[in-house]
Order: structure tokens, then sequence, then C-alpha cells
């Protein structure tokens, strides 16, 4: 039996079914072929990569692209037309990010929100809870909410996984008790959900990066360890919302795409305010998608289209 042909099955029959949209849950999937153990618990083995030896070859060899999943309630759905799911990166020798790029990065924002939505527990939803908190108390902050706040920050960081080699770790959740006093200082009160046009002037980056330095003062003077850009930006996305969190699948998609610098610095911010306005109509159109619990920002936007754009491209290495 060549290789991938177990899966052959589920390609013949999303060619000859004549849907543009196929929901199956996974017992009717199992019906046509046999689910591999490993899919029923990692949400990535259903990305949309194009090795023709992997699992999904079964639906990118007929052209199709699984849209959602639902591990929890077992379900997938899988939309006709692969160049939306097809992983692709700009031609060589390109110096900036090309149109099928874009509308490849956001169709990987698609697929990880709508893995979300689909477990109202999932780990991701800590962002929303915590940045809901940080917005609900910015006109009056009292001694108990910053309690809270710092619990709250606390959970989405160790949800995301910042606990990891950090000097976190070793901390309770009140070693952020400074850091949420200096965010709800009125100095950056222009920096909260920042939209694309402001994002994209280098003042205000200036200002992002000026509150990140803020913050790593602030955990020094503690006497703990100098957080990583990856955690001030974390910090930064799950609090006021003003830039995406520069960690490793962030940058990796940033260096493939070639969409923006990979550093965290004010040119790799403006350039990617620039970019949200010169796709402002895609990425607006995938915002209003987000935002039917709570208004997620630009940042919010440009981080989770990216990041599961370099998760998928790592994961297919």
């Amino acid at each position: 039996m060549a290789v991938g042909s177990k899966y052959a099955p589920l390609t013949e029959m999303l060619q000859n079914c004549g849907e543009d949209i196929v929901r199956l849950t996974f017992d009717e999937l199992n019906r046509v072929i046999t689910i591999p153990s490993y899919a029923y618990k990692d949400r990535s083995s259903w990305a949309n990569l194009t090795k023709p030896t992997s699992f999904c070859s079964s639906w990118i060899n007929a052209g199709y692209h699984v849209h959602a999943i639902s591990l929890q309630e077992r379900w997938v759905e899988f939309r006709n037309g692969i160049t939306k799911g097809r992983i692709m990166h700009p031609k060589p020798g390109a110096t900036q990010i090309n149109q099928s790029s874009i509308a490849t990065v956001l169709q990987c924002g698609y697929n990880c929100y709508n893995g979300i939505a689909t477990d109202p527990n999932h780990r991701y939803l800590s962002w929303e809870h915590c940045h809901t908190a940080f917005k609900k108390h910015r006109q009056k902050l009292n001694g108990d909410d910053v309690d809270y706040l710092c619990l709250h920050l606390a959970w989405y960081l160790a949800s995301w996984g910042m606990l990891r080699n950090s000097f976190l770790m070793q901390k309770d959740y009140k070693i952020h008790a400074n850091v949420v006093y200096l965010l709800y200082q009125p100095e950056w009160n222009e920096l909260w959900d920042i939209d694309s046009s402001k994002l994209a002037q280098e003042r205000y980056a200036t200002h992002i990066i000026k509150l990140s330095n803020a913050i790593t003062a602030t955990y020094v003077s503690s006497g703990v360890g100098r957080p990583t850009d990856t955690l001030l930006t974390k910090i930064l996305l799950g609090t006021l919302g003003c830039t995406p969190a520069y960690d490793r699948y962030f940058r990796k998609a940033l260096s493939l795409t070639r969409a923006a610098p990979q550093n965290f610095n004010i040119k790799s911010l403006t350039v990617l305010g620039k970019l949200y306005i010169n796709h402002k109509n895609e990425f607006e159109a995938f915002r209003r998608h987000c935002s039917e619990r709570i208004e997620y920002p630009v940042a919010k936007v440009i981080d989770m289209c990216f990041f599961e754009y370099g998760f998928l491209m790592d994961i297919g290495n």
C-alpha cells in the first residue's frame, strides 16, 4: 500500500461530494478513514500543511482545508478552496509580504480563533479574561483591584507558557503588583487598544517601547530577573492590548513572510501598523469575526494570525 493511501478514501469523498463546506463528526469521518490516535488530542495535526505523505494530504489533495475543528465536541469542518489553507511563502528575492501570504496568514487566524471558540475553557481564552479585567478597572483602582488583576495577569501568563524558564516560576502572583500600578499611570492612556493608524506612527511605537522599558525597570527593582521581550510583550498584549507578543512563533512568521523585522522595536511595530492599514478590509473582517465576546484590538488580531502561521510552520518542519 502506498504511503498515505489509507487516507485516500477521504480525498475521494471530498472530490466527489460537490459541496463547498463539509462538516463531519469524528464518528462520521471514521466511517470514511481511520482517524489517527494523535489527532484526537493534538489540534496541530489538523493543520493545513502541504506534505503529501501526511494525514492532512487527505483533504489538501482534494482541494479542501480545515476551516474549523473541535476536539472537545469531536467534529471537523472542511471548506473548498485550497489556496486559502495552503501554507505559502513569498517568492525568492521578495523583500516584503505578498498578497497570497496575507491570505494564508489571515486563514491561519480564522482557523485558530474557530478552534478556540469551540472550547469554552480553552487556555487561550485567558487573554480575553485578562484584557477584559484590566479594561474594566481603568476608571478606578484600589488595593483589592490590584490583587485581583495580579491574579488575572499571573494566570494568563501561566496558561500561555510564560512560567517556563522564567523568574516567575519562583514567585507568587503578587510579584506583578508594582507593574499593575505602573500600567494604570495616565502617561500610558493613549496606548490602550491602540488602532492601526497610531501603531503605524513612530511616536506611538516609541511610547510602547518606553513602557516596556519601564516594566523592565519595575521588575528589576523588585529584585527579580530582567524580563525577556517575549514576557514583556505578552504582558502588554494581555493588559493594554498595544503590541503583539514577540514570541518564537510570531517571530518565525515575520521571518518567513517578510512582513516586518523580527525584533521587538519601533521599526517592527510601525511596519506592522502599516501592514494592517494596507490590508485593512481583510484584517477588519477578521477582527469583527473574533469580537463576539469582547472587541479584539488590532495588536491581538495581528498576534493571532502570525502566531498561528509560525506555529503551523514550526510543526510542519
